[in-house]
């Protein structure tokens, strides 16, 4: 489904996915090589431009470039964060919208890990993100 490394995401947790003209907010699961959610099969020809999945510890990203016909896809772990300087790490804990957090398998906010780093000019830039469950925390 969606042309994604699904071996490397999380095997449970939740699906943030931008499609043309809705947006998914819904908990998942690999299970055989397949990712499933509620709904999922109305999804089955869906191409979204924008896809994470994320658990407490990991989140895989996957971004189409339209203008390329490819995608980037990325992992992001905790443990990288573990082992960078506390300084340039930047938690943030949003809500979520009430129309998702509703549900009950959605937390009423999620944690955004922001990652900085200096330039060799000395200009602090962000550099990446990773979403995931907030702290203590583990659907």
């Amino acid at each position: 489904m969606w042309n994604m490394h699904l071996e490397l995401a999380p095997q449970s947790g939740l699906l943030l996915a931008y499609l043309n003209r809705e947006l998914l907010f819904v908990p998942y699961e690999v299970k055989g090589g397949e990712l499933l959610f509620e709904g999922s099969e109305r999804y089955l020809d869906a191409h979204p431009h924008e896809c994470h999945l994320f658990d407490a510890d990991t989140e895989y990203r996957m971004v189409r470039r339209s203008s390329r016909g490819d995608a980037i896809e990325v992992v992001l772990t905790r443990q990288e964060e573990d082992a960078m300087d506390e300084e340039l790490l930047l938690a943030e804990e949003p809500l979520v919208r009430d129309e998702y957090a509703s549900d009950s398998s959605i937390p009423a906010r999620i944690r955004i890990v922001n990652r900085y780093a200096y330039t060799e000019n000395d200009t602090l830039v962000l550099t990446n993100y990773r979403i995931s469950l907030p702290e203590g925390d583990e659907k």
